[in-house]
This record gives structure tokens, C-alpha cells and sequence, in this order.
């Protein structure tokens, strides 16, 4: 036991001169708040199939809301790493794994079995019928998303979940790597295992006249295909760890020259996919846009999180801060709120999406306070808690 403990202290390491130690940025809610509304609107307009919704402008980003869900790899990447970082600059190599675990499988668990039960029992009984055990006992396992008949199964959006918990595993085994690796190496082999996943999927499982492109869109978002999406947030809490993040996170000229990435990327990403916006049949488009993807939504996220927002700004946006804080509950929501609307074809699009939104926003927030708040403060502890 005592040489045990001897090792794990020499596994812990200070952070580098004139790095960022914190491991929280409240900033970051408005992004998740923000991605899964992305998620509620794009969904309502596919499926009440909202021809009038805008093409052009700002709105018409909800048409891409899809593109919520890599927001949030790109953001889990980021905030699991500092966690996973700080757990073994704390513990050790051996003892950052139980707490880690323990308070993801706390934070992620809980409401996605409550959104199953509330689905298979109200919205969709006939999975009751419909090899119920087996599908039952992937979504319970986090495996669903690995087999395309239970792909999204029960409450659909939640096959990212899927994704979600086998990325924590790999941070589990790969996390002292991680932290320590050169970077250079990392960034070439999560980018080389997407793209050589993606390829592969892309020339082997052709696109369906019948299930269309969702055979491949299954087979391309296995962990291995989103890789590049997690690593960008990885490598962004590496550099928030080095010693030059103090330029991009408090230096005026840091976080110009980081608006200004940010932009750029932003612009080539969606000039690229506008030009070539049926993305499933273009062998580019499937293997590398996603990881411009993920550097646009990366340099978003360096430039919110080096932004001071205080005094009357702070104020303003509180209603987002608070979309954030409940973001996980819309993410799982919507859809058990939804599904019952579309049944009403008198409904027009416009009169579901506020319902949708109202809806689940107040189921939302009922799950934040009784479930999800209590579970995380018994978990983390009060000195975790923002």
C-alpha cells in the first residue's frame, strides 16, 4: 500500500508557469445552451418538414441544428480533460480513475434511464413488444448506438449518449497519455484514426434507396469517426495548461488574434458545406469537413470562454446562462415532447416549435432540481459546485 501511494505522489505534477489552473468557465453554459436548442429546432423542422423555415440569414443555421451535437463532443472534450487533468495533477494516475468515473456515470446516467422510461411508456409501448430485453439492456449499457436497429431506439437523440460514456472510458485509460503526450502526436493520431474510420465507412457501406444515408451516418459517428471532434476540445484544455495561455485567455491581443481564427474558420466551414450541402455522397465532405468542423467550434469556444462578461452583459444574458445550466434536460426532452405533437397534423410548425421549446424547458428544469442538482452536488461535493 505505501509504495503504492509513493508512486501515485510522483504522478502528480504542477501546472505549467503561467497556465490557467481553473477548471470551470461559466461562459461555456451559453454554448450548450445554445446547441441543444440547435438540436430542439432543427428536429421540429425535420419533422413537421418546415419548407417556410428560413434557407438564408442567421436562422438558417437551425437547418444544420445537427450540428449541435458535435458542439457538444467538441465541449466535452474540453471540459472532460480538464477534469480528467486536474483529477490526476490531484490523485495520481491510479486514483484520479474512481472519482472521475463516478461522477460522470452521476451526471450522465440518472436522466437518460428517467427519459427511457418516460419514452417506452408513453410515447412508444410497442417497444415493449419489439425485442424489448435487448434494447433495453444496449441503451442501459451506453452500447445502442453501436448496432443500427438500436441506433436512437428509444428517444432517438440519445444515441449520442452512446458516443458520450465510450469517450469517458477511453479518457479513463487515456488520460495520463493525454496530459503529458506531445501534442503534435496526439492531434496526428486522433485526426489520422477519424479520417481512416470515416474513409472506410465511406467506401464500404453504401447509401441506401431505401434507409437513405443513415446506414453510414450510423457507421461514420461511432467513436472512432469522432475522435477529431473530442480532440480539438482536448487539445484546447492542453493549451489552457501550457505556458502560453495566458496570451489567449487574459491578453487583449490574444483573444483578437483568437476572434479573428475563430471567424475564418467559421466562414470556410459553411461556405464548404453550403457548396456542398448533400455532404453524404461526397467522399471530402464525409472524410475531412467535420474536422473544420471541430476547429471552428473550438476557436468559438476559446474565444467565449477568454471573454469577460460581467455588471449589466452578465445580466442580459442570464436566460442563456440558465438555457446551459439545463441544456442535458433539453437535450433529452424534446423528443418524448415532441413525437406526440407531430400526430397532430393540424398543427402548424411555428405553434409546435414553442410548445416543444415551453414544454421542454419546464420538464427541463423539474429534472435540474430534483435529479440532476442533487445528484451533482452529492457527487462533487460543495467545493465543486459553481
Amino acid at each position: 500500500m505505501s509504495a503504492l501511494a509513493g508512486n501515485a505522489s510522483l504522478e502528480k505534477a504542477h501546472p505549467a508557469p503561467g497556465s490557467i489552473t481553473t477548471t470551470f468557465f461559466e461562459s461555456i453554459d451559453i454554448l450548450r445552451g445554445f446547441a441543444a436548442l440547435s438540436v430542439v429546432v432543427y428536429h421540429v423542422i425535420e419533422h413537421f418538414q418546415w419548407r417556410g423555415f428560413p434557407s438564408i440569414g442567421p436562422l438558417a443555421w437551425f437547418r444544420v441544428g445537427w450540428m449541435g451535437v458535435d458542439l457538444f463532443f467538441v465541449i466535452s472534450g474540453f471540459v472532460i480533460g480538464l477534469s480528467a487533468f486536474a483529477g490526476i495533477d490531484r490523485s495520481g494516475t491510479a486514483g484520479f480513475q474512481q472519482p472521475f468515473m463516478t461522477r460522470r456515470l452521476a451526471r450522465i446516467v440518472p436522466l437518460h434511464y428517467l427519459t427511457m422510461l418516460v419514452f417506452v411508456v408513453f410515447i412508444a409501448p410497442y417497444l415493449l413488444f419489439h425485442d424489448f430485453w435487448l434494447n433495453a439492456l444496449a441503451h442501459l449499457l451506453f452500447v445502442h448506438n453501436m448496432h443500427p436497429q438500436l441506433h436512437g431506439a428509444i428517444n432517438g437523440s440519445n444515441w449520442s449518449l452512446g458516443t458520450e460514456m465510450q469517450f469517458y472510458v477511453l479518457m479513463l485509460l487515456l488520460a495520463p497519455w493525454l496530459r503529458t503526450g506531445r501534442v503534435l502526436t496526439i492531434f496526428l493520431i486522433f485526426l489520422g484514426l477519424s479520417w481512416a474510420w470515416r474513409a472506410l465507412m465511406f467506401y464500404f457501406i453504401p447509401i441506401s434507396s431505401s434507409t437513405g444515408p443513415f446506414q453510414l451516418f450510423f457507421a461514420t459517428t461511432q467513436l472512432p469517426g469522432t475522435l477529431d471532434e473530442f480532440a480539438a476540445g482536448i487539445l484546447l484544455a492542453r493549451l489552457l495548461r501550457s505556458p502560453v495561455a495566458g496570451f489567449w485567455i487574459r491578453d487583449f491581443r490574444g483573444r483578437v488574434a483568437a476572434l479573428i481564427i475563430a471567424c475564418a474558420t467559421c466562414w470556410l466551414m459553411w461556405s464548404i458545406y453550403w457548396d456542398h450541402a448533400s455532404y453524404w455522397d461526397k467522399a471530402y465532405m464525409v472524410i475531412f469537413w467535420r474536422s473544420l468542423l471541430a476547429l471552428a467550434f473550438a476557436a468559438i469556444l476559446l474565444v467565449t470562454i477568454s471573454t469577460p462578461i460581467k455588471g449589466l452583459l452578465r445580466k442580459i444574458l442570464t436566460p442563456f446562462y440558465y438555457l446551459g445550466t439545463i441544456s442535458y434536460g433539453i437535450y433529452l426532452w424534446h423528443l418524448p415532447v415532441l413525437m406526440p405533437l407531430k400526430k397532430l397534423e393540424w398543427l402548424e410548425p411555428w405553434r409546435a416549435l414553442w410548445i416543444t421549446i415551453t414544454i421542454t424547458c419546464l420538464l427541463a428544469s423539474l429534472s435540474w432540481y430534483w435529479i440532476e442538482k442533487p445528484l451533482i452536488g452529492h457527487f462533487r461535493g460543495k467545493r465543486l459546485t459553481p
